[in-house]
């Protein structure tokens, strides 16, 4: 299952830009989960903060968090990295487990944080399209 965010107005703008040619797509407004990181963030899910917001996105379907939520995501993303920063004796395990490199998750929390910024920024909600 593949689930990608957008920062946009509604969901009808998120499927604007995810339809642009990959030229003029706005990379800075999208973020793509990696395979397997579902699974990983919800078992450290009691770790991290504003996971239940985050949750909210679902890879098999469509759903628009509004603006205000949008710092809760932000903060959410930070809180990946400071998992990764106090577990870096795990990453073996994690890689054995979901297939997941700790660069791999920190870059994926990184882009998500900047989707958030570039929403917060524009005044947008976060649209989450799975398929």
């Amino acid at each position: 299952m593949a689930l990608d965010i957008y920062a946009a107005k509604d969901l009808n703008h998120a499927f604007e830009i995810a339809s642009m040619d990959s030229e003029k797509r706005m990379e800075d407004h999208e973020v793509s989960e990696p395979e397997e990181i579902g699974h990983f963030l919800y078992d450290i899910r009691n770790e991290l903060t504003n996971y239940t917001c985050y949750y909210q996105f679902d890879p098999y379907r469509e759903i628009q968090l509004e603006a205000d939520q949008v710092p809760a995501i932000k903060t959410f993303s930070q809180s990946i990295v400071k998992w990764l920063e106090e577990h870096g004796t795990e990453e073996n395990r994690v890689i054995q487990q979901y297939g997941l490199s700790f660069p791999k998750i920190r870059r994926f929390a990184d882009k998500l944080g900047h989707v958030c910024d570039v929403a917060m920024e524009h005044g947008y909600g976060l649209s989450g399209l799975g398929d």
